[in-house]
This record gives C-alpha cells, structure tokens and sequence, in this order.
C-alpha cells in the first residue's frame, strides 16, 4: 500500500495491488470507527471520510466533502469551488495534495482519490486538519548501503519502523539530508505490526549527507560520504533567467523564436551541464541546455512551428517538466487558420491580337490573355506545325494572377491559314484569326 510503500515500488502485481487496496480500505474503516464519536465539530467537518475511489466525472456528496477539505488549504484549492462535483480543478487540488504529503506524484492514481489517497487524507485530518497526529510509542531504525561512493550515488534506505508494534496512528519522516523533499511514512491506526520498506535515493553532488529517521521524539541516523563535486552555490551576480517568444500570434503554419537567458541558479542545474525542458504546448518540446559551470549563464534561442491551428501554452520549466516543477515563464501562442486561397471570378477573354511581322518574313505573333499563368490553352497555327499545348493547372491557379502571353510562328510558304486558340480549364473559349501571305 503506498502509504507504506515508496513510489518507486510499482512492479506490484495486479494481485498485490488489489490486496494492497483492500487492506487500505479496511484500515481506513477502522480509522473511521476509533475516531467517530471522539473528535469534535471542526474534525468531522474537516475529514471527508471516503468510501469510493473519486476522479474525474464523479458527483456526489463525498465529492463535496473532499473539496471542502481540500479548500482549507488555499494553496491545494485556491478556487474553492464547492460543487460536488469532481472536474478539472478538483482533480488538480487532489493532485497537489498528493505531493505535498508525498503519496504520489505522477502515473496511475495521480489525481485520483482512491484508497491511498482516502487513507492518507484519514491519517492527515484524524485530529483536525493542520493538527498533528496522535503519536503513540513509536521506534525504528535504519540501515544504508552503500554509504560511500562517487557521486551520483545511489544508495538504499531501508527503513524498519513500529518496532513497538503499536496500534495507533503513527507518522514517521526520512530525511535523505541533501535538502531533498523528505519521504513520510504514515502507519494507520490498527496496523499493530513491525513495518520495513527501502527507499532509493541519489545524490547528485559530493558532502557528507545524514539520513535521519524520525517520529515524535524517536530518531535514528546514518552518515553518507559522496565523493565529487560539491553541491552549486548559487550566485546573485548573473543575469535572471527569461523566457520570451516572438511572433505570439499569426495564421499556420506560424514558426515561433522562443530566447531568453538560463543561468545556474536554475532548480535543474548540475555541475558539467544539464538541460531544463521546453512545452511548447502542441505534445512536443524541446530542451534548453544550462551552463556547465557555477555562476555561468546562456542565452538561448529555439524555433518551433505550430502547423495546426488553436492555441498553445508554452513553458519554460527549470529542469524536467512537472506540475510541481518551478517554471522560467509561459506564454500563449495563438495560431490562426490560414486565409482561404482568393478566389477568381468568372474572367472575360479579350479576342487575340495578331502580331504581323516587322521585316520580309513570314513569322507572325499572337498576343492572348489568361485569368492566370497556368490557365491551360491550345494553339494550332493552321499549317502543319505542331500544336501549341498548355495543360491546365486546376485549383492551384485560382492563387495566380492574370498575364498576356505572346507566341511566335514562322510559316514555310504562302497561303491562307486560320490560327485556332482555345483558352481555359476546359477549353472552352475559342477565336480563330486568319492569316494570308502572298
């Protein structure tokens, strides 16, 4: 069960799993049942008491309970939106609720409240929301391994923890000592068994850490020595991180520059050069490379075209995207349908103009108009020379404007003989000039 399982433990079996809920359910019930009757007005209204796995869609009066103790705290819920039914912005309080009290922060179950969740949120309000919880006689310890090695290291934690094998609700905090959000471990009243669970954890840059295991006034420690660079310093003398984008509006397919500054302050920076990540809002993104050094910074500048027509929220965030990752900035980007081709109205053929020639020969022109340069036409000259032939070019000449075109002929002897043109998609206009050489 994940409140006592870490996140990282997800090759359970369907099986297990089911187990796993099972067992969370019944522990919750008998959380529900040792605190009915004893807390006062403020806790009842304040625990939603869950019986059902809520999520997107769902109404009802549980519903509305979880968001009036999900809207105590303004930073999970800050629209309070008391409707009873579970939409959008329900789901996201339930999900800032679920990292803020480490149950889970990504993949199945996230932004859901299903058992986990239902007995995490019983452990939290038992004695009133914000209150702490009834600590009985607790204990634990831990083991490390291994303590020391090159960073990045990673290193096991298994913590065993209600040696005591107490009944009560307990909540026991690891701390990994990097400054790393520390992992809580809550045991449910009724568990009245020794638990032990390992969690992974890497340290990224070299010190000397100290995991401590802690509940009430119960705590164990052990000591990590990572080798290699130190942890970054960050420095106030570098220029603050931006995030621009240019243009922010325009029809498809709308190509966007997006520049700025990152610096080394930035939450995903690492010693020898990492990179935050950039949402451009369509399922696709990009990354943002960071200086490698402390007290370094870039100037950055990626192009991104948006082929399909809406709007987009880009972001910057500082490292891995993430709903609890900080974030450089966001902009919207608005992309317009593209204007329908212009369109050509019925056209008037002029008649053909015959050219004579301008000297003793026998080469004559005819100079024609087209509503647009791939108009097709044909054009006999009357003698036995070939054809004339343009095919017509169809939808793609309505974008094109009108010509005057002018074509040469030089006739092999005397006589009379009729020039034949036909103009248009279908040939359909047609003039005839005749011509006598004597």
């Amino acid at each position: 069960m994940l409140l006592l399982t870490p996140l990282a433990a997800s090759a359970a079996t369907v099986a297990e799993l089911q187990a796993q809920a099972q067992t969370l359910l019944m522990q919750l019930t008998a959380l529900q049942a040792q605190y009915s009757g004893n807390a006062g007005a403020a806790t009842a209204g304040a625990c939603p008491n869950l019986t059902r796995s809520l999520s997107r869609g769902i109404s009802g009066n549980d519903v509305l309970r979880l968001q009036t103790f999900l809207a105590r705290d303004p930073s999970i819920y800050p629209e309070a939106v008391l409707s009873g039914y579970f939409g959008p912005l329900t789901e996201r309080a339930v999900q800032r609720w679920q990292v803020k009290f480490g149950v889970i922060s990504s993949g199945p179950g996230y932004g859901i409240a299903g058992p986990r969740t239902a007995a995490a949120i019983a452990l939290q309000c038992a004695g009133g929301y914000g209150a702490a919880l009834p600590q009985a006689t607790v204990g634990g310890f831990i083991s490390v391994s291994p303590i020391q090695g090159a960073a990045p290291l990673t290193v096991n934690v298994t913590a065993t923890v209600n040696t005591p094998n107490s009944c009560s609700a307990a909540v026991y905090t690891l701390d990994f000592g990097d400054g790393t959000a520390p992992q809580q471990i809550p045991i449910a009243a009724g568990m009245c068994a020794t638990y032990n669970q390992t969690y992974p954890h890497v340290y990224r840059y070299g010190g000397t850490y100290k995991v401590t295991l802690s509940a009430g006034g119960h705590s164990e420690s052990a000591t990590v020595v990572v080798t290699g660079a130190p942890p970054p310093v960050f420095t106030s003398n570098i220029p603050t991180e931006s995030f621009n984008a240019s243009p922010t509006s325009g029809t498809v397919p709308l190509t966007v520059t997006f520049s700025g500054v990152v610096n080394s302050n930035d939450a995903g920076f690492c010693i020898g050069g990492c990179a935050s990540t950039l949402d451009f809002g369509d399922g696709t993104g990009s990354n943002v490379n960071l200086p490698a050094t402390t007290g370094g910074w870039l100037n950055y500048s990626v192009t991104h075209t948006y082929t399909q027509s809406g709007g987009y929220r880009a972001t910057l965030y500082q490292g891995g995207a993430g709903v609890a990752q900080p974030t450089v900035g966001t902009v919207t980007i608005v992309a317009n349908p593209a204007p329908p081709p212009p369109q050509i109205s019925a056209y008037t053929y002029s008649p053909p103009e015959l050219l004579p020639p301008t000297d003793d020969s026998y080469t004559f022109g005819v100079r024609f108009d087209l509503p647009a340069s791939c108009t097709g036409y044909t054009l006999s000259w009357g003698d036995s020379s070939s054809m004339v032939v343009q095919s017509d070019g169809g939808s793609s000449c309505t974008a094109q404007a009108p010509l005057v075109k002018t074509l040469n002929h030089t006739y092999a002897a005397t006589g009379n003989y009729t020039i034949v043109l036909k103009r248009g998609a279908s040939l359909s206009r047609s003039d005839n000039l005749g011509v006598n050489i004597q």
